[in-house]
């Protein structure tokens, strides 16, 4: 016992000398960093103001966006006649209640009747009726606007967000448009549609915004006076516009800060002279607008967190080193003391009694862990054996929910031959044989409007989270393709969907084809899959990206033309990749050296592929999902 105690005091003497000799560095340290973490602080409430305001600002954008795009859909459909303008735009105004108006103004003469200018808008008369007036006129000349011009030089799909201006014809108040341009059947741009939305929100929030920080940080709504002779603003948010005027917020900036905002896409915190003072100054731009949002925090907000946080800190380490001083050596004596029981129970332990029952400590610390540690040679053997039976039954738990997992992948392909039976103009036939369990390759087709709509796809990656992926993509191009015919507009659709919180930057390779029954037209768009077989002939496909990668990838679309009695053959690289024992692919020479001169129907292609396949791999496990498709076009 007296060893031990003699233990505990040189442990307790060394840990104390080694605290004061660091707590010395940590003082000095805490005036240094009292700086930083008042400047990280700061970066970080003005981040959360910011990343607030921008994401109730992007969720305006996306709902209108969202809003825009159906309209313009709409809209699209109805230019025969300035009366079919009219009524589709009260449609639309009419289920879509939260705008202030909307309008569509057209490219000269595009109307013959209504001369240069003609611009329909619509607005709301009372709360259940809208009124469309025809507003376009030389003192409304909107070819000079800023909605109107910009928007023509977008593409079809994109959109601008104007600056605030005042609309004295349509609207009659301030507002922001978002304008996007039409196109007539041909593609042609034939004029701009814009969703005109009120900025009186906007204001309101950043109101709220300024008054919220200003009761966080001294619990009332009253105005921050660090001096009773200073009048200074203390805090302040601003939003410019794309030239570095002032829409909205309170405060001032001098021209040399207004000038190193708008040169910067964003700034974390820099701390700027400005409005006679010196300020620290974040901002960041606000994607798809141009806009830019500034919060500003006066030097001396900046730094009093700092300095609180650094009085609290000193306040605690002196009361803690005095409280350590005294109990350190009474907490070490009582730690070591259970090592006296534990030899005990060791002594007996070596004599082969492996049922000694060990002592129990209070404290998970090396003792702790030394007791357990013979606790597991008495018990290991009885540990093991019931372990293996607990991962024997998980085991076959997993197997049967992946089994599960595959059903329930398999059931939402098509799957039943012949696809069509009442048809005489098409045969189609289709496999799915996954790696694993459940993958990801896809497939799928329907029939609308006599056009053949189909799609094969690969999901990069393999097992459970391709198969989720694979899921998603197949039900995007379900429900897109029910909407359009276009399938540059089919795969467009689906990578903004795909990209869109791509977190584990998974992505898709896919050919979408729509293929006119009727005259044998094949428009098709090409993400980066394997180009299908025409006959025995690859078909052309341009270099897209798969889907999933760029949500602003600007996708091209393809044709060409069917013969009757023609077969494309589409298939995913789990073929040209397949593996023999020696390590070689299947390649495209053996799938065209089968294509080749091949008469018989799409189920006998497929099988004689499958077949060809299995004789070359032979028992070589299969290392990627193997998809297939074949269509025969058999009008007379």
């Amino acid at each position: 016992m007296t060893k031990k105690s003699k233990l505990s005091k040189r442990i307790t003497w060394r840990v104390i000398l080694i605290m004061a000799f660091f707590n010395v560095f940590i003082i000095g340290a805490i005036v240094f960093f009292a700086l930083v973490v008042s400047e990280i602080q700061s970066t970080a409430l003005a981040k959360n103001i910011i990343d607030g305001i921008n994401g109730k600002l992007v969720t305006m954008q996306r709902a209108v966006e969202i809003a825009s795009k159906n309209n313009v859909a709409e809209l699209e459909e109805h230019l025969g006649s300035p009366e079919d303008v009219a009524e589709a735009m009260e449609h639309e105004l009419l289920l879509n209640d939260r705008y202030i108006g909307c309008g569509v103004a057209f490219e000269p003469d595009f109307f013959k009747s209504q001369g240069r200018w003609f611009e329909i808008y619509a607005r709301f008369a009372d709360s259940t009726r809208v009124e469309c007036r025809q507003i376009g006129s030389a003192d409304h000349d909107y070819f000079h606007q800023e909605w109107y011009t910009k928007a023509l030089g977008l593409t079809k799909g994109q959109g601008h967000l104007s600056n605030p201006y005042l609309d004295k014809d349509g609207s009659q108040c301030v507002v922001v448009t978002y304008s996007t341009p039409i196109h007539d059947r041909q593609g042609r741009q034939v004029g701009v549609y814009g969703i005109d939305l009120n900025l009186s929100w906007l204001f309101k929030m950043i109101e709220d915004e300024e008054n919220s920080y200003v009761k966080r940080l001294i619990g009332t709504n009253d105005p921050l006076d660090f001096d009773d002779d200073d009048d200074d603003t203390y805090f302040f948010i601003q939003i410019l516009s794309q030239d570095g005027e002032k829409i909205t917020g309170s405060g001032n900036l001098d021209d040399k800060a207004l000038k190193t905002i708008m040169n910067a896409d964003g700034i974390g915190f820099k701390l700027m002279p400005t409005a006679g003072s010196t300020f620290g100054i974040s901002s960041q731009r606000i994607a798809n607008t141009g806009w830019t949002l500034v919060v500003a925090q006066h030097v001396k907000l900046v730094y009093i967190w700092g300095a609180i946080l650094g009085v609290i800190i000193l306040f605690f380490m002196t009361t803690g080193s005095i409280v350590i001083f005294f109990f350190m050596r009474r907490s070490i004596r009582r730690a070591t003391r259970p090592l006296n029981t534990l030899s005990e129970s060791a002594q007996e332990v070596a004599k082969g009694n492996f049922e000694t029952p060990l002592p129990t400590f209070k404290h998970q610390d090396e003792i702790a862990e030394l007791r357990d540690s013979f606790f597991m040679m008495q018990w290991s053997l009885k540990q093991y054996v019931e372990e293996l039976k607990a991962s024997t039954a998980a085991k076959a738990s997993i197997q049967s929910e992946m089994n599960i997992a595959h059903n329930i992948q398999m059931s939402m392909l098509p799957k039943t031959f012949p696809a069509f039976p009442n048809r005489s103009d098409i045969e189609l036939y289709a496999s799915l044989t996954p790696a694993k369990g459940v993958g990801g390759d896809l497939y799928d087709f329907f029939i609308r409007d006599e056009k053949l709509f189909f799609c094969i796809g690969d999901v990069s990656g393999k097992g459970v989270p391709a198969s989720l992926v694979m899921a998603v993509t197949r039900t995007l191009f379900r429900n897109i393709a029910a909407h359009t015919s276009e399938p540059k507009e089919i795969v467009g659709t689906m990578n903004a969907n795909i990209s869109e919180g791509n977190d584990n930057n998974m992505f898709v390779t896919l050919f979408v084809g729509v293929f006119d029954l009727a005259t044998g037209l094949l428009r098709y768009c090409n993400a980066g899959h394997d180009a299908p077989y025409i006959e025995d002939t690859l078909l052309p496909c341009d270099s897209n990206l798969p889907i999933g990668i760029m949500s602003d990838w600007s996708f091209t679309e393809q044709e060409t033309t069917i013969a009757p009695g023609t077969t494309v053959f589409l298939y995913t690289d789990g073929l040209t990749e397949a593996e023999n024992a020696n390590h070689e692919l299947f390649g495209e020479e053996r799938i065209t050296s089968v294509v080749t001169g091949f008469s018989g129907s799409p189920q006998q292609l497929i099988e004689t592929v499958t077949e060809v396949v299995h004789q070359y791999v032979g028992d070589t496990e299969q290392s990627d999902d193997l998809t297939m498709l074949a269509i025969k076009y058999t009008k007379e």
